[in-house]
């Protein structure tokens, strides 16, 4: 580890050993602001366009969204170290409540403008929100619990879309058409998003924090802010984060889509039920790649590419399937509108069931390589940042093709299966040089100095 970083101090004072500076209360922390933040963000695109009636403006400012995400997010990993994570967190978490208010103002009165700015907030907002709640998923647990507590984590953000799915589901049940939800739908989502403030606040910072293993959470805080920045560009333009960046792409890039076939081919109370069911994909999925993840008596090269591999194969089989379906309905005169358990529905919907099943996976695995790879928290933060930032400019190039009313779906599923084969021989590459975790370990009992010692060797 570069000299010109100095560790904080973490082992020269003995932990106090509360429960409220203990790994599984922090992730608690972190897991509620993702149920009230993204957690409700998702629930409302879980309903297709955010619920409106037409994909298109929804779907150009979500692009708003994630460009700005995409610049603020690498950057956040930086900024991030210098303020806390905890206050990164806490700043993260404003900008929800405007994007729901956007959502609500341009479905009662058509207000375009205001979806616009709320979006723009919420898109520099959640830049340093993902970049922190990332760190703090990661990079709080031993390495040898990280898929677990990533599950844990992607339980709680699938939580808000199942609960935001079953009041959508409450409050649309007798919608049998296809166009926008009932308005109070987003006044109850507002609401939950405004309770990821006052949460994050409750986290604790990284040297406060014991494992159960004995082993502080190491940082190492740049000198000054430039030097920051330029260890994330250093890290940026390495050759792993290259060969990772095809990856960190397309992880997300189905989401755009998705909406979109949403919207377009499903009944407003069938949209909803989607975003109460599909979630339960990504629980599934999470947990099943956890258990081979952590899974210690399985070299961590094999228990990788295994992962790996098994993604992959769920994913492009996703991709050939939307091809054909597709296929069908711009062969019919009219394309079909699917209302639930009515005839094709099964077979259209279990298309988004297994795109969020092999998606989650994939967000996952791809944390937990970078987690492997990093070394200590603020090495984390950066690739969490990056990993993050790469990902929304995905999905910014996502939604900007659905912004455009009469585009083939085609090109976007050519996009999506393409980028997906693309991302194998890389990825494999870095896999295969994987042989342990990289992350520095310091006991509690010992003193700052022998961790400046150890830095060095």
């Amino acid at each position: 580890m570069s000299s010109s970083l100095s560790h904080e101090p973490t082992g020269s004072l003995k932990k106090s050993h509360s429960i409220f500076r203990s790994v599984p209360f922090q992730i608690i922390v972190a897991c509620l602001v993702s149920f009230t933040a993204p957690g409700m963000w998702d629930a409302l695109g879980g309903l297709g366009a955010g619920g409106a009636a037409e994909p298109y403006a929804v779907s150009a400012a979500n692009a708003l969204v994630y460009g700005l995400f995409a610049i603020v997010c690498v950057a956040a990993g930086a900024i991030n170290n210098r303020i806390g994570l905890k206050y990164g967190l806490a700043l993260g978490a404003i900008g929800y409540p405007l994007y729901g208010a956007g959502l609500y103002t341009n479905n009662v009165r058509s207000t375009t403008w205001f979806m616009l700015f709320g979006s723009a907030l919420c898109g520099i907002s959640a830049g340093f929100f993902w970049a922190a709640e990332a760190a703090i998923i990661i990079g709080y647990p031993s390495p040898g619990d990280r898929a677990f507590y990533l599950a844990i984590w992607q339980t709680a953000k699938a939580a808000g879309p199942i609960i935001g799915g079953a009041i959508n589901l409450g409050l649309n049940a007798n919608r049998k058409t296809a166009g926008s939800v009932s308005s109070s739908t987003y006044i109850v989502f507002i609401v939950i998003m405004c309770f990821g403030l006052p949460i994050a606040l409750c986290l604790s910072p990284a040297h406060k924090v014991w494992r159960k293993d004995g082993t502080t959470v190491v940082t190492a805080k740049a000198p000054t802010w430039d030097a920051e920045f330029k260890a994330v560009g250093r890290l940026f333009i390495s050759r792993r984060i290259l060969l990772l960046f095809p990856a960190f792409f397309i992880s997300y890039f189905y989401n755009g889509f998705m909406s979109t076939w949403l919207t377009t081919y499903f009944t407003v109370r069938a949209r909803a039920f989607s975003s109460f069911l599909t979630n339960f994909a990504g629980i599934f999925s999470s947990f099943i790649i956890a258990a081979l993840l952590d899974n210690k008596s399985v070299h961590i090269k094999t228990r990788g590419r295994i992962a790996f591999l098994t993604i992959i194969t769920i994913l492009v089989g996703t991709w050939i399937w939307a091809s054909i379906l597709q296929n069908q309905f711009y062969n019919l005169p009219e394309p079909p509108v699917h209302d639930w358990f009515t005839g094709g529905f099964n077979k259209s919907y279990a298309l988004v069931f297994f795109w969020q099943f092999g998606g989650q996976a994939f967000q996952q695995f791809l944390y937990w390589v970078v987690g492997q790879y990093a070394t200590d928290l603020s090495n984390l933060s950066h690739h969490t940042g990056i990993l993050r930032g790469v990902e929304a400019l995905g999905q910014t190039v996502a939604w900007a093709m659905q912004s455009e009313g009469g585009a083939n779906h085609f090109v976007s599923i050519g996009i999506n299966f393409g980028i997906t084969l693309l991302c194998v021989v890389p990825t494999w590459v870095v896999l295969s040089e994987l042989e342990g975790s990289h992350e520095v370990r310091v006991m509690e009992d010992e003193t700052e100095e022998d961790v400046k010692v150890g830095s060095k060797a």
